[in-house]
């Protein structure tokens, strides 16, 4: 059970509730990184890492949590409601499951599927500072890659690959520029082992043709995954969470009286009433005073002894 619909009682809370709301085009979704009960120097490593991969869209819990996804999953819901989370990665170490990290969804508040990875390996950020110069811009949306047969082979691989995409790609765009794309991320799975490797890439120019070409540096973090558990989304809460909004409401509502040019930009149309001028009330100077002519309509009459 997730938490219970707030109520607004100031402008404010009713401001911050309506960002929450579901919308036809969605915020760019936020990632929950936690530590389990008991961790390792590794898996708060590695967890360290996501976040700069996922930085400024996530929310890093540096303290532990008695959280347990596979068995109980009301207190990882409770966490991502709170924070306005939709990904979350909890990292975990234990004798029966050391260096656990487990991905997921989450769909209205409840949780729409998971993956559980064992770390065989992992190489951090700092092992590839040194000889690299610059990184990877701030809110840069990676290439993501993915190599090897096996994931289109099983049900788990295909799933795997979705919450992958879902928790990397940061926000949605209608195009980017190949200018633009500034790292990496290759996902290649072989021999039941999913290999994570994040390159920086350089446009050099090209000796041939008008395509620079392509130089591919790695700059870390690296993992070397197995899959332990996989945890698939229900059929009813998946086809929920796959529905598109209908076609006309992605489209902008036009504003009427409104038009654009190139030469004077955004113009307005308004539609003013014929006025009444006669009844304006202006201000009374001597000047423009009306003589008693013009009021009875009859002329002043000289009084006794005055020059006709």
């Amino acid at each position: 059970m997730g938490l219970e619909a707030k109520r607004a009682k100031t402008p404010r809370a009713r401001r911050a509730l309506a960002k929450r709301d579901p919308k036809v085009v969605e915020n760019p979704r936020t990632a929950l990184i936690a530590r389990g009960q008991k961790t390792c120097g590794l898996v708060n490593s590695a967890l360290t890492d996501l976040y700069m991969l996922k930085k400024p869209y996530a929310v890093h819990f540096k303290r532990h949590n008695a959280v347990h996804p596979f068995e109980d999953t009301t207190p990882l819901e409770f966490l991502c409601q709170k924070n306005d989370a939709s990904l979350f990665a909890f990292g975990t170490h234990s004798k029966k499951r050391p260096q656990n990290l487990c991905i997921g969804r989450i769909f209205d508040h409840h949780l729409l599927d998971m993956v559980e990875l064992g770390i065989e390996s992992f190489r951090p950020m700092a092992d590839f500072c040194a000889g690299i110069a610059g990184g990877c811009a701030a809110e840069s949306k990676p290439c993501l890659i993915f190599q090897g047969p096996e994931w289109e082979h099983t049900a788990d691989m295909q799933a795997l690959r979705s919450i992958f995409i879902d928790f990397f790609q940061l926000r949605c765009v209608d195009a980017i520029s190949s200018i633009g794309i500034d790292h990496v991320l290759c996902f290649s799975a072989m021999n039941e082992k999913i290999f994570l490797r994040h390159y920086q890439v350089k446009l050099l120019k090209s000796l041939e043709g008008m395509s620079p070409h392509v130089q591919l540096n790695e700059i870390g973090p690296a993992f070397d995954f197995k899959i332990r558990r996989m945890q698939h989304a229900p059929p009813d809460l998946m086809k929920s969470a796959l529905k598109q909004p209908v076609a006309t409401a992605l489209k902008p509502k036009k504003i009427k009286n409104v038009e654009r040019s190139a030469l004077y930009g955004r113009q307005g149309r308004l539609h003013v009433p014929r006025q009444d001028l006669t009844q304006l009330v202006t201000a009374r100077m001597k000047g423009l005073k009306r003589s008693h002519a013009g009021v009875d309509g009859a002329q002043k009459q000289p009084r006794s002894g005055e020059d006709l």
